[in-house]
């Protein structure tokens, strides 16, 4: 009798590793030459896509997408909401942005078992009140009005294996500025590996954010009075201002973090992203968090090729290990250099 033996599916998962970031590279590449090509600076709307949310992400410099376990996965890469062991876990955020503006973010994931996961979110930023000025009224009005951006998200990701995880998300964006406003539709869609390198904790992940239609302003504010040119008796007519199409800010994210130690006592994880736009260069995130006892967190990172901030730092605290409370509260320091500092707190609630 001839006996065959089948492999380990525990053999397959380096290639399978090799044979992911084969592919990502492959795909980044190609865009990442034919974006040297043209200078797409300052051409997308929306750009409030681009400002992260979460305290412990960003405390690790934004390099996230392989390591983030909380509702915020939503935002960094909705297919490690897989992470999350609860069945239920909330997360909200704020902070004070730049030129006296506030970034808010709420998320909610949802596990259903044999089915996957689920969630929503929505991210908020409120300019506040601005005041009208005109060509003959520079110093203001006294009128004011608003200002508002927001993005509300609807996610799913299921582990297709014990190691891999996928997610897509589907979201409405909404500028408004005064009575104009523009809307797009966008699509979110990641992917988590967990290879068995350096004892099953090095993890790879890619992202593709903001894939969707484009942006156009419209409203009441657009509607004016034209004064015909050359016409003696100063004929006026109703007329309607045109706007061009913008696209939302499309980012492509590779990511890759391992936990260097991982025992009850101590945890040390390192983490690097890297990120690619269509309208600036390619920037790099490198972070790295210590734990103690599960329960104390600190927290650092360094941002490259960007204008203003450089390093973050933070810490957080679970006190489930404390407290009867399955509570995790993080902090996250930002310095933006002639903008200012910035901190900002999340929340966690698990149920």
């Amino acid at each position: 009798m001839i006996c065959i033996k089948k492999k380990s599916d525990k053999m397959n998962y380096p290639v399978k590793a090799v044979l992911f970031v084969l592919i990502i590279l492959l795909v980044v590449f190609p865009f990442g030459a034919k974006a040297q090509e043209v200078d797409y600076s300052g051409t997308s709307a929306a750009n409030f896509l681009k400002i992260g949310v979460g305290a412990r992400p960003m405390a690790m410099g934004d390099a996230a997408i392989s390591t983030v376990n909380d509702p915020t996965a939503l935002y960094w890469n909705v297919a490690a909401i897989t992470r999350i062991e609860k069945n239920v876990s909330f997360a909200f955020s704020t902070m004070n942005w730049l030129v006296d503006t506030r970034n808010s973010y709420i998320a909610s994931v949802f596990k259903f078992e044999g089915i996957g996961s689920v969630g929503v979110d929505l991210q908020f930023l409120d300019y506040g009140k601005i005041e009208e000025t005109t060509v003959y009224n520079q110093k203001g009005t006294g009128r004011f009005f608003s200002a508002s951006d927001f993005a509300f998200g609807i996610g799913y990701a299921r582990k297709l294996t014990d190691r891999f995880s996928f997610g897509i998300k589907f979201k409405y964006i909404r500028e408004n500025l005064a009575n104009a406003s523009a809307d797009a539709f966008g699509i979110d869609v990641g992917a988590v590996f967990l290879t068995s390198f350096f004892n099953n904790n090095l993890r790879l992940a890619a992202t593709l954010s903001n894939f969707g239609s484009k942006m156009k302003f419209g409203g009441r504010d657009l509607s004016i009075i034209y004064s015909v040119p050359g016409n003696p008796s100063g004929k006026q007519i109703p007329a309607e201002l045109t706007t061009l199409e913008w696209e939302i800010p499309l980012l492509f994210r590779f990511g890759i973090s391992n936990y260097f130690v991982n025992n009850d006592n101590w945890t040390v994880l390192a983490s690097y992203d890297i990120l690619d736009s269509r309208d600036y260069d390619v920037r790099h995130n490198v972070g790295a968090e210590i734990g103690y006892n599960k329960t104390f967190f600190l927290r650092g990172g360094y941002k490259f090729n960007y204008d203003e901030v450089t390093y973050t730092i933070g810490a957080g605290i679970d006190f489930s290990t404390l407290l009867d409370t399955k509570l995790v509260l993080d902090y996250v320091f930002l310095n933006y250099g002639v903008f200012g500092n910035f901190n900002q707190f999340t929340l966690r609630i698990d149920l």
